[in-house]
């Protein structure tokens, strides 16, 4: 049996990530896809900043979207940097711009009612896939259990596992739900405004253009029946109408795939708690106490929940997540236990009474 010190389930782009930084140990990436399949695979990867009040999320987004830029570029993957123009979507969100543009920490210049950024990107997941260089196999995962080690299918063995599955749960972990939540991409030849094509565009939808137009994404929760349509395609140019006047088109190719997303936004990284032992150690976390410890199951993490900007979250979390294994690092806003308080003040009572 195949003996590793970290399995990380799942090749997104968080587990890609993941695997990349942690590539100098003895590490092996599966998935029963591949590198960067489904919505990793589907993404834009529009790299925009996120416009809003400076708040703890608004600068974690954004502070991920300039660093992320920055790696892909080091790796030597064409950012096809060139700006984005961020537009208010109705009357409401020109009132709010007004708020908002005194709140924001990123250089930018104002164009009529929106918000010009120079480091506004757009990256290929193709290219991205060929540059992050990690062992990896494809594999199912059909059972995963903790022995001496953890066992994967009774064929491979790991000190560690790093759960990076997206939606899909490997391990029942009460107190972390990652909702799917849809999004299709398309990719459109036609005839249009070209004046417009030398910058990006964010309104209802992200849209850049050169010989193609490519415009994402859409965003539809609890949708685990659907799949690339036209429909959805059609409302997606509609939307892009709105920034450029497209006068013919022809739909060129339709991708789409299941973004995984935490409950309050922000990803999900560090190592998992052993619910049942922190619980019963200490009942009054329940009543709204913080603990006074927290205890963890023994070699197993996670790297999840990177929402709709998978390749600039991922990459923050990544190394995040090596720090933390490698020196114990904080993990801030991004650490498995704020969700794990939520959940306990919330369900902890019914989760015991149910043991």
């Amino acid at each position: 049996m195949k003996v590793f010190d970290y399995v990380i389930i799942g090749a997104g782009i968080a587990g890609s990530l993941a695997g990349y930084f942690l590539r100098d140990k003895n590490v092996l990436v599966v998935d029963k896809k591949g590198k960067l399949e489904a919505a990793s695979g589907a993404a834009g990867a529009f790299l925009f900043p996120k416009v809003g009040y400076d708040t703890a999320y608004t600068r974690f987004i954004n502070e991920g979207i300039v660093s992320s830029i920055e790696f892909y570029k080091r790796i030597g993957v064409d950012t096809h940097t060139k700006g984005v123009l961020i537009l208010p979507r109705d009357e409401r969100d020109i009132e709010k711009f007004k708020k908002y543009e005194k709140e924001i920490k990123l250089p930018f210049k104002k164009r009529g009612e929106g918000f010009f950024f120079e480091i506004g990107s757009v990256i290929d997941p193709e290219e991205v896939k060929e540059k992050l260089d990690f062992p990896f196999e494809k594999l199912e995962v059909k059972t995963l259990k903790k022995e001496e080690y953890w066992v994967i299918n009774d064929e491979i063995k790991a000190k560690n596992v790093i759960l990076a599955s997206g939606y899909e749960s490997i391990v029942d972990i009460p107190y972390i739900q990652i909702r799917p939540i849809w999004g299709e991409r398309i990719e459109i030849e036609g005839i249009w405004d070209k004046s417009k094509c030398d910058i990006y565009y964010h309104k209802n939808c992200s849209v850049g253009c050169n010989g193609v137009m490519k415009i994402g994404a859409t965003h539809k929760r609890n949708c685990l029946e659907c799949k690339e349509n036209e429909q959805e395609a059609i409302e997606l140019i509609k939307k892009a109408r709105e920034i450029i006047d497209i006068k013919e088109y022809q739909i060129k190719d339709i991708k789409g795939g299941f973004r995984a997303a935490s409950t309050d936004y922000f990803p999900v990284v560090g190592q998992v708690i052993d619910v049942d032992k922190t619980l019963l150690n200490d009942k009054h976390i329940i009543k709204g106490d913080m603990p006074k410890e927290i205890f963890y199951i023994e070699g197993l993490y996670i790297i999840n929940g990177m929402g709709g900007r998978g390749f600039s979250n991922a990459y923050v979390c990544a190394k995040m997540l090596k720090d933390f294994i490698e020196n114990g690092a904080d993990l801030g806003w991004v650490d498995t236990k704020r969700l794990f308080i939520k959940w306990a003040r919330k369900s902890g009572e019914a989760y015991l009474r149910s043991k």
